[in-house]
């Protein structure tokens, strides 16, 4: 098995461009308002030359090349979109891995290389190579990604443009920062204590354990270059067009910090705030629900939860979260003024009574409610609080526990996101958070 950790990368970038040329703006989905992760169908009409366009980003030049090999050969195997007419949907495979194909040494890259995957008219798979890269091009670079969007604006113009990322990511944390805090923090910036809101403890942090069962995907990267990651709000500003849906096949994304950075590039983005286990998505059946005319990412992701929820001892570990962007400012505002009046309490909460979603003690992703409720907000404002959850979060699930036996944990409240606890953090992240995230310039967590 692997675990799909990764920080948000400019390969992150690179799969999303890719899917976004020209949209309209009936991609919409009809919360049930209970957050309770009952299916919802979207609530338009198709007329028959609706074209969907889905890029799949494997940026695999690092350790996970062998797993994202297999990925692109499970969607072979799975249903194919045809090339018959000009409203057929595209299925196109941007990806960087390694050479031999599959290498665990990741030491030499493959040229980056786009793609076309379709069925012929016998039903057997093609690979249409239609652009490729210099070996040294990095798809951590914004100029890659400008360079594939030209490609695809060109190329392919069609109605709705989804996107699925999958590679290493750790959520909205600064560039290599999860890989080693203490590097960012000389001399020790934990927290302290109960009550004082001082942090200045030493703390440890152990080494991410790559051969681990299951594995884990822990850091994005190129591996072998100087440009690993990006940032987040960078990630979020060279987006140039609009995404129907954006799906991440990695870890601790489903934070509240990234669904609101893309809110104005993204209507509904799937994503998982704890770790993603093993295979990640089932790719066999994956295709098949994106290449309708009425693209389907809630049953994505119910197929994934529901596979993984069917495992039996630690590979029984998954959350998963489908959210509507459009949705989020009422959510931002009840959560302003929450974080207004129990400022006091979450610079000095100790992160143990609350729910993280971590393992290897990189506290940087405890569940939003969870947070606010530990803080002492009433029953009426718990209510509030999770009418506005309601609103903007279309699915939601989580297994009992995730990873139990290696540092794993329980899950005992599940909000569907996750959020930085400010008591937790260190002043390096907090001048972070201030200066880089819109969540925090629109709720002010961290002051």
């Amino acid at each position: 098995m692997r675990c799909r950790i990764f920080h948000l990368a400019a390969w992150l970038l690179l799969t999303i461009g890719f899917t976004a040329c020209f949209k309209d703006d009936n991609f919409e989905y009809k919360s049930s308002g209970e957050g309770s992760g009952a299916y919802v169908s979207p609530s338009r009409t198709e007329s028959p030359d609706v074209r969907n366009v889905l890029m799949y980003v494997a940026a695999g030049f690092n350790d996970l090349s062998g797993w994202l090999i297999g990925d692109i050969e499970d969607m072979e195997s799975g249903p194919l979109p045809s090339r018959n007419s000009s409203t057929d949907p595209i299925l196109l495979v941007f990806s960087r891995l390694t050479d031999p194909p599959g290498s665990r040494s990741y030491e030499v890259p493959s040229s980056p290389v786009l793609f076309r995957m379709y069925a012929d008219k016998n039903g057997t798979p093609v690979r249409d190579t239609l652009k490729v890269w210099a070996a040294e091009t990095l798809m951590s670079d914004p100029q890659t990604l400008t360079e594939a969007l030209d490609f695809m604006n060109n190329a392919f113009p069609g109605n709705r443009y989804g996107v699925i990322f999958s590679s290493h990511a750790t959520g909205w944390l600064p560039p290599r920062y999860y890989e080693n805090p203490a590097v960012f923090n000389p001399g020790g910036v934990a927290y302290s204590g109960p009550g004082t809101g001082i942090r200045r403890m030493p703390e440890y942090f152990p080494p991410i354990d790559r051969n681990s069962f299951p594995a884990v995907k822990s850091i994005g990267r190129d591996d072998g270059t100087s440009i690993l990651e990006m940032d987040l709000d960078a990630f979020a500003a060279a987006i140039p067009y609009h995404l129907d849906y954006l799906i991440f096949d990695a870890c601790l994304m489903g934070c509240v910090e990234v669904a609101y950075e893309l809110r104005e590039k993204v209507d509904v983005i799937g994503f998982s705030p704890t770790e993603v286990l093993a295979d990640g998505f089932d790719y066999t059946q994956l295709i098949g629900h994106l290449m309708q005319k009425t693209a389907d990412p809630l049953a994505v992701c119910q197929d994934y939860f529901n596979y993984y929820d069917a495992k039996t001892g630690s590979a029984r570990s998954a959350t998963i979260t489908v959210i509507d962007t459009r949705r989020m400012e009422a959510l931002a505002d009840v959560c302003k003024d929450l974080f207004e009046k129990y400022h006091a309490q979450l610079i000095s909460m100790s992160g143990l009574q609350v729910q993280g979603y971590f393992r290897y003690n990189r506290h940087y992703y405890y569940d939003l409610k969870d947070i606010l409720v530990n803080a002492g907000i009433s029953a009426d404002e718990e209510a509030l609080l999770q009418r506005a959850l309601d609103n903007c979060i279309l699915y939601k699930a989580a297994t009992p526990s995730f990873m139990l036996g290696s540092s794993g944990f329980y899950i005992n409240h599940y909000s569907g996101l996750s959020m930085y606890l400010p008591s937790m953090g260190s002043d390096y992240l907090d001048n972070y958070y201030r200066t880089h995230l819109a969540w925090n310039q629109a709720t002010q967590l961290v002051k």
